[in-house]
């Protein structure tokens, strides 16, 4: 182990292995990554993983609030700084900033939609849940804003509306994740955002 590695603080350490379980994830996904693979990784011990996290449920569980601290962050316009969202902000610009997230960060969809992780850790279940929440909630905000300014049908409940595009999202994440990033996820996830405002908007 090199002296660098040795003078990092706990925070820092800890940072560095939620970042590598992240990375692990997107190499071979969440559900396979061990504490010997981030050890590996890393270039630890096990038991100095286990120093900085009591348990595997625990790392997880800062992984996953890194995870949705990442999404909402890509949620908002850069220049809201109050927790909302601006009024001038698209459903386009919305969605752009999340596939650009995933491009960076490729295991997020697998992520969040893993079974496994939720399954086995209450704590990361009930967060996702929430963030699924409010992920739908943003898109029906803007979906409503349009209706108002006479952009988007206004026949269509906008919670439906962010159903349908939440899933369309997903749909297209996980299938860039599946097929190895084979397709510029973020070309392809403008199109996908045409069709869908062309399939709402206002004739």
């Amino acid at each position: 182990m090199d002296n660098t590695r040795k003078r990092k603080s706990a925070a820092d350490r800890r940072a560095e292995i939620i970042e590598t379980v992240i990375a692990l994830s997107a190499d071979i996904g969440p559900d396979r990554v061990t504490t010997q693979h981030l050890a590996d990784r890393v270039g630890v011990t096990q038991p100095a993983i286990f120093r900085h996290f009591s348990t595997k449920s625990e790392i997880w569980d800062a992984v996953s609030a890194r995870i949705a601290e990442n999404v909402t962050e890509a949620a908002k316009p850069k220049a809201d700084q109050t927790g909302t969202h601006l009024s001038n902000d698209t459903i386009h610009a919305h969605l752009g900033r999340y596939f650009k997230l995933v491009h960076q960060r490729p295991s997020v969809p697998s992520i969040l939609h893993s079974r496994e992780l939720q399954a086995g850790n209450e704590a990361l279940r009930l967060r996702f849940q929430t963030l699924m929440h409010n992920r739908r909630t943003w898109i029906a905000d803007l979906v409503h804003w349009g209706q108002k300014d006479g952009h988007h049908r206004a026949d269509l409940r906008a919670k439906d509306i962010a159903n349908l595009i939440l899933n369309a999202v997903q749909g297209l994440s996980m299938q860039w994740t599946l097929e190895n990033r084979g397709f510029d996820l973020i070309t392809e996830g403008g199109r996908l955002t045409d069709t869908l405002m062309d399939s709402i908007r206002q004739p």
